[in-house]
Order: C-alpha cells, then structure tokens, then sequence
C-alpha cells in the first residue's frame, strides 16, 4: 500500500511528522507491505540560489510581517515538539537556504529507491546540524552519504533535471488535491492527513486504509480529511 506524501526541506512539521508516522510504522504489523512515495513542495521557491546572511528569526519576521520575539517564540514551540520525537532542532545554526536542488536530490535518490533517505539526510542537515543544503558540495556530501554517486549527483546539479517533476508535484497537489498544508500525507489513494498528527493517530489511519487496501486494492474516492501541526502553502507554521 502507497503513502504519497508532499513535503519540504524547510518545513519543521514535515520532518516531525515523518519521525511520528516511523513510529507509527514501528508498531504496524503489515509495515513490510507499506510504500513510502515523496513528492516535492516548495514553500518559498523566491529564496535566492545562495543562503541568506540573515538568522531564520530575522527572516521569518520580515517574511510574515511579525516581530523577532515572535518568530523565537514560534521556533521555540517547533523545536520543543521536535525534541519530543528525538530530533534536536537548533535554529541558533539554521542556514535559511533555496531547497530546490536539495529536493531535485530527493528525486535522484528516489531513481535507487534511496527517497526516505535523502529526505532523512537533508532534514538532519538543515534543522539539526546547521548545513547550507543550497550549497552543492554539501548536497554531493550527503547524496554519497546514502549510496548515491558523486558523478550522478555532479551532473543532476549541472543540469536542470526534475525541475519539470517538482512542478509537476506542487501542480497536481494544489489543482488535484487542494493541498493547502504540508506535511500532506495520501493513505492508499483516499485518506488524506494534513500536518503533523499523533502517533496514535497516524497508526489509526494505517490500519483502517490498510483493512480497505487488503479487501479492494486502491482506492478511487475521496476520504476523510484528517487535520495536524502544519505549515501553510504561503510558508506560515503554525
């Protein structure tokens, strides 16, 4: 059974929510049958190519028209909802950076069935370990890291390859879906999760897509929407 999921590097509730459904996962009995498919959603393709100078606070302050104090105390409740699931987020270090490339990554990795991985590595170098993932040797890092070659990777940042898959993802998500939130999760075609949701919750919604996939295969309606933790497509987490 598929899991399509929309994502971005940039998102702190995406890489929440991915740790959240792997423990979900971790107590699926049927989790060998699951297929994890990334899809690719940017939250501020206008960023520049190169990292900003500036700290995520001044950024996201400018961005959304708020003070510093707010946007510390915005990044003070994700990184405490972080810390909850075992990651350890430091903004003091983020490097606000273009994921553009680091997601056409993600789409060379899927080529190997190596996707789940290059998100984890990419995640982990922006929000915990303070890497530009804009910067093309720190991408070539983390892609040989998980298998890949440095002559692919090499050659994916030197072209302009799955530029047209990301827009076709982010296309099909807001004109098909009505994706609005991500982290945007489809459960076998039909149960649809917007945003960071308990543990429990993402197990529930498993086993109940899972019981309709063993009795019918994929499903062709629309099911219930399930609302969590997200950030809005005009890039506000909230």
């Amino acid at each position: 059974m598929k899991i399509d999921i929309w994502s971005d590097i940039a998102c702190p509730y995406c890489y929440i929510g991915k740790r959240k459904l792997e423990m979900a996962l971790s107590r699926f009995p049927h989790k060998d049958n699951i297929e994890l498919v990334w899809h690719s959603y940017e939250l501020d393709p206008g960023l520049p190519k190169e990292a900003l100078e500036s700290k995520i606070y001044g950024y996201f302050a400018d961005k959304y028209q708020i003070s510093v104090n707010e946007a510390h105390e915005t990044m003070a409740n994700t990184a405490k909802l972080a810390k909850e699931v075992g990651l350890n987020y430091d903004y003091d270090n983020l490097i606000v950076a273009n994921t553009s490339n680091a997601l056409r990554l993600v789409k060379l990795a899927n080529e190997s069935g190596l996707a789940t991985e290059a998100e984890e590595v990419l995640f982990d170098a922006y929000f915990v370990k303070g890497e530009d993932i804009s910067d093309n040797s720190i991408l070539v890092k983390l892609g040989t890291q998980i298998g890949l070659t440095e002559k692919s990777i090499v050659e994916m940042l030197d072209s302009d390859k799955y530029l047209d898959k990301i827009k076709e993802d982010i296309e099909y998500s807001e004109n098909e879906l009505n994706l609005e939130y991500i982290p945007f999760y489809v459960f076998n075609n039909k149960r649809i999760v917007q945003g960071s949701i308990p543990v429990e919750d993402y197990l529930e919604v498993l086993n109940k897509a899972y019981a309709e996939w063993e009795q019918n295969g994929i499903s062709t309606g629309k099911g219930e929407i399930i609302s969590g933790q997200s950030c809005s497509i005009d890039g506000v987490c909230s």
